[in-house]
């Protein structure tokens, strides 16, 4: 079992920036419980100029396929809600990388939401028109003939805009530039023509791939949100306090509460059937 003690000296506490500066609880930590410090539910839940929770909902530690090759897959949920009145979230940056204290840390194999999906994609027929002035003339028996024109040229043309998700698998963010990618991050983008902010509801699926030295590991978590307001666009910001990082035991029973998994076999799992998206909150369990 991993010590609580042992691993808040080496690992790195992730980071939760989703405040603006003076908030309320802009020195929120999120610690682990001394008496049950593993695998916690409750990743954040932080509540300032807008509401951001994020939950575990299913840990599974197994194999990657016929009972060969290390593996845990991990499903996370996440809820943005702007608390404040003419606020929306226009945009979410989320990041977990993962490593261990004795090796070289899990793999992230497989993500849900890969590259990049579109919802929502609105159409939109723009007008654009181009104007200027030219002279004409000449001089005939002392005389100046001519005068001016003005041109136009008109195009109209269909532009597209969606709501954006990003999904990418990557090397530690400021961290090192070698070896096997670590880290799920995704990125949401509002529609900008509609301007509805991103949405509300996010659920995320992450498999990795662990080795003998990986039976106990951890995550940091880093997440970052801009907010438009009235008067503009705000970086939310929060004082970054050492919070705990997320620890993992191998030897944990599958929580199966989405379902129940084939731990033999995890690398079979479709993340998209895990995955969800959705403009409102909704109790998913």
């Amino acid at each position: 079992m991993v010590e609580e003690s042992e691993v808040d000296d080496k690992a790195p506490a992730f980071e939760v920036e989703l405040n603006e500066a003076g908030d309320e609880g802009s020195s929120f930590r999120t610690q682990n419980d001394p008496s049950a410090p593993l695998q916690r539910n409750n990743i954040v839940e932080r509540r300032g100029a807008i509401d951001v929770r994020c939950n575990s909902i299913d840990v599974i530690h197994g194999y990657l396929k016929d009972g060969q090759g290390l593996a845990t897959l991990i499903v996370h949920e996440f809820q943005f809600d702007p608390r404040k009145k003419a606020r929306r979230v226009s945009s979410v940056d989320i990041e977990f990388s993962f490593g261990s204290n004795d090796g070289k840390g899990p793999e992230v194999l497989k993500i849900s939401n890969r590259g990049r999906m579109v919802l929502g994609r609105t159409p939109q027929m723009e007008t654009i028109t181009k104007s200027g002035e030219a002279k004409a003339g000449g001089n005939a028996l002392g005389a100046e003939l001519g005068g001016s024109w003005k041109w136009e040229k008109t195009v109209c043309r269909e532009t597209k805009d969606a709501t954006t998700i990003i999904g990418t698998i990557d090397l530690p963010h400021g961290g090192r530039n070698y070896g096997a990618p670590n880290t799920a991050a995704w990125t949401l983008l509002e529609n900008e023509t509609l301007k509805t902010g991103v949405p509300a509801y996010l659920r995320t699926a992450i498999l990795l791939s662990r080795t003998d030295e990986d039976q106990e590991f951890f995550s940091t978590f880093k997440i970052r949100a801009k907010v438009d307001l009235v008067s503009g666009i705000t970086q939310l910001f929060g004082r970054t306090p050492k919070d705990d990082p997320i620890l993992y035991d191998a030897t944990l029973l599958a929580t199966n509460k989405l379902r129940n998994y084939d731990t033999s076999s995890l690398a079979e799992v479709d993340l998209q059937e895990l995955a969800r998206v959705a403009f409102t909150n909704y109790d998913s369990c």
